[in-house]
């Protein structure tokens, strides 16, 4: 499978060690994971998080660009690391379906060139991207591409290489998540809600390969303010009770579920349109192949109890939450370092480290 990757743009030097750790960046904090191969399997040599302070970035764009090398250069002390591969956010990324004709592999970024601004409301020289062959036949070549504006790319490259890192890689955060959480082998449509403290993110994984992504803005906090807006509670209590509770219709808890209710009920409405969307996408492509069979739920936010059976019920597609180590280890081998609650805040930073074994 050939593939033309950010990693053209911002060549390496060959002799770097490898592994490199993932590292998830987000509007409010750092999370990153370090794997290493012990007797042929994978393990977790260290994971963490830091805080990012307000206002440095927003909806994944750097706004103080004199900040974040600061904080940045800061926690690299703390993890003594140069090799990194970083994550980028999904609602900035364009995701295409591209054809072009049968052409040898070395031609396609050329031709790829001429046709972006076709799809990506920018310049040619205003994106850079990254595409995977998904289908060769004798008269095309079908291509799934991820397009970002080369400012944002620049923008946190620069921000890292001033803080003193060498980033191995970019990846939308999305593909990085679905690396963790569906199995290789597994061949069906899968659609990932990760769902965040400040958003929620929808992919849809088909044929190894995140080919939609969405984000929406209700998510963790929403959850915790109704709760608050509703009991009359403050926040610490709010969490509080959202992490022992969730959002379970039983005895005694009937006001925070219907407290709760409204927001979760608006997230599934836009699960609804997503998946209304790509069933009409997927008959072009060759029907109930590529119907989704199966909802994976990840993110920290994904702990509520009661959402994967509250998703299953009225989508009436099965539900469950993610499993980031399933690619990793067997439960039955060897135990985690990061319990399975914990490691649904650290899904993207797991898989980007996952990628940063097989470089």
């Amino acid at each position: 499978m050939n593939q033309n990757t950010f990693l053209d743009r911002f060549p390496i030097p060959r002799y770097l060690k490898i592994p490199a750790l993932g590292l998830d960046i987000s509007d409010r904090s750092l999370k990153y994971v370090e794997l290493e191969k012990k007797n042929g399997a994978m393990s977790v040599s260290r994971f963490g998080q830091r805080l990012i302070p307000d206002g440095i970035i927003e909806r994944g764009e750097i706004k103080d660009r004199t900040r974040i090398p600061q904080v940045l250069a800061s926690f690299k002390e703390e993890i003594k690391t140069d090799n990194i591969i970083v994550s980028l956010p999904e609602e900035k990324a364009f995701l295409i379906q591209i054809t072009v004709p049968a052409i040898n592999a070395d031609k396609i970024k050329s031709v790829l060139e001429l046709q972006i601004e076709e799809y990506v409301p920018l310049k040619a020289e205003e994106i850079i991207f990254d595409y995977t062959v998904l289908k060769i036949d004798e008269q095309v070549i079908t291509l799934n591409v991820t397009a970002y504006p080369s400012a944002l790319i620049y923008s946190y490259r620069d921000a890292f290489k001033e803080a003193g890192f060498m980033v191995i890689a970019f990846e939308m955060e999305m593909q990085a998540a679905a690396r963790a959480v569906v199995p290789i082998d597994d061949q069906h449509t899968s659609l990932i809600i990760d769902f965040g403290k400040t958003r929620t993110t929808l992919a849809i994984m088909d044929e190894g390969q995140v080919k939609f992504a969405s984000t929406i803005a209700i998510a963790g906090e929403g959850l915790t303010q109704a709760l608050v807006n509703s009991l009359k509670i403050d926040i610490f209590r709010a969490e509080t009770l959202k992490k022992e509770r969730g959002f379970t219709k039983s005895k005694g808890n009937e006001a925070a579920f219907d407290a709760l209710l409204p927001a979760v009920s608006s997230i599934k409405d836009e699960v609804q349109k997503h998946l209304l969307y790509w069933d009409s996408h997927a008959q072009g492509m060759g029907g109930s192949a590529h119907k989704i069979s199966k909802i994976i739920l990840s993110g920290g936010e994904s702990n509520l109890q009661g959402l994967p059976e509250y998703f299953s019920y009225e989508l009436k597609i099965p539900a469950e939450k993610a499993n980031p180590w399933i690619n990793i280890v067997s439960f039955e081998s060897h135990i985690p370092e990061i319990e399975l609650d914990e490691a649904l805040l650290y899904t993207t930073a797991i898989g980007l480290a996952m990628r940063g074994l097989s470089l």
